[in-house]
């Protein structure tokens, strides 16, 4: 059986993708009010500061040193760079940061980031358009000297003054140990040891959020310091414990809306089998589709993440049971209605709190039908039957 190639690079350009998340969190971390710090826009990362632009490209360095004197990507960096320049996708006055997540070297590029003079820029420049006008001079030696001399005749083609302007506000970073680290450190400027690691989870997975839905809507992928530092307030309060309720969301579902969940809902059938007049039904799918919107915003909010919110449905569930073992043992002599009514309002009336923070009650009613609708719990002692979903084991 003939053995396949080892993959090489999905390693390498997963850890990549991971790199800029983590780099467009840490440049909101350091952002000022009014600034935007986009993904994949005029680079890997931009931030938008007034009339300020700084361009970013990122290298994860796990699989080669992308800034070796030969290395066909640092060389495609500045060639990208100088074409955006000339055609004025990169504005004059631009910033160029190009960061390495690996401590490697390149004596090159390192030239080029410590050349802080208009003047030097244009020497350096110079110097090296008569060294490097064929790829060989760099010694390349992994073959990939054809790719590496389309690039250098891209950045080559623009004259010097071009090349200087870029050279000249160019900065080479790299990470002394790794992007994440990046982040916690700067996290723990202003809060305590014990939620540092807390807040950078909560944050980041915000951040991913946010960019998959530009992305899904085919919007730029962009973030507001204004609008991340709500989130990061948000997000502190949590962790630290210092939130004291959820807000509330106060808009009223329409008749529309309502009408809509009429239609082949599980849980609006569940509510259907107690016999529930007009005006109670449309009051519990109220509260189903207020408590929808609620979750969604406060987890887009940093108020709730999956974890508490499992373990808010989990004890729904054990409440759900125990009201439903206690009727069944108590009311056994009570018509099947009367009993589904009697759990129903059992659990509707019940106060259950998500991380110790008491919740409106219409989100936990809410949550309760939003469980029926799965359907994981149910209502009248025969609900599967009259559902025609069939006996499961513990029900």
């Amino acid at each position: 059986m003939k053995k396949g190639k080892k993959k090489t690079t999905a390693p390498g350009q997963a850890y990549g993708y991971l790199v800029q998340v983590v780099r467009v969190l840490w440049h909101l971390l350091r952002a000022s009010p009014g600034d935007v710090v986009a993904f994949e826009t005029l680079g890997d990362v931009t931030v938008e500061s007034g009339q300020e632009v700084v361009a970013e490209e990122d290298k994860s360095g796990l699989a080669h040193n992308p800034i070796a004197d030969g290395s066909p990507a640092l060389w495609k960096t500045f060639a990208n760079w100088a074409d955006a320049r000339r055609d004025g996708v990169l504005p004059a006055g631009c910033k160029y940061i190009l960061y390495v997540a690996q401590p490697h070297e390149g004596n090159i590029v390192q030239s080029l980031s410590d050349c802080e003079s208009t003047a030097k820029a244009k020497d350096l420049v110079s110097v090296l358009r008569a060294q490097l006008v064929h790829a060989k001079q760099l010694g390349t030696k992994d073959g990939s000297a054809a790719g590496l001399q389309v690039q250098l005749d891209r950045l080559f083609a623009h004259n010097d003054a071009l090349i200087a302007s870029i050279v000249v506000d160019f900065t080479l970073e790299k990470a002394l140990s790794s992007p994440i680290d990046e982040v916690l450190k700067e996290i723990s400027r202003s809060a305590s040891d014990e939620h540092v690691t807390a807040i950078a989870d909560n944050l980041l997975g915000w951040v991913k959020r946010q960019l998959m839905a530009h992305i899904a809507s085919g919007t730029p992928a962009r973030i507001s310091y204004d609008v991340f530092r709500k989130q990061r307030l948000t997000v502190s309060r949590r962790v630290t414990g210092s939130l004291t309720a959820f807000p509330e969301h106060e808009r009223a579902p329409t008749a529309t809306e309502i009408s809509r969940q009429l239609v082949d809902r599980i849980y609006v059938r569940q509510l259907e089998l107690l016999n529930m007049n007009e005006e109670d039904l449309q009051q519990q799918i109220t509260d189903y589709l207020r408590a929808s919107v609620q979750r969604t915003e406060w987890s887009e909010a940093g108020y709730l993440d999956k974890t508490s919110f499992h373990t808010y449905q989990e004890e729904l569930v054990s409440r759900w049971r125990l009201h439903r073992m206690s009727v069944e043992s108590s009311n056994a002599d009570k018509s099947p209605i009367a009993r589904g009514i009697q759990i129903l309002f059992g659990c509707l009336g019940e106060d259950v709190r998500i991380q110790s923070l008491s919740v409106p009650q219409f989100f936990l009613r809410g949550s309760f039908h939003a469980i029926a609708d799965e359907p994981r719990i149910g209502w009248h002692p025969d609900w599967r039957d009259l559902l025609g979903l069939g006996a499961k084991a513990g029900d």
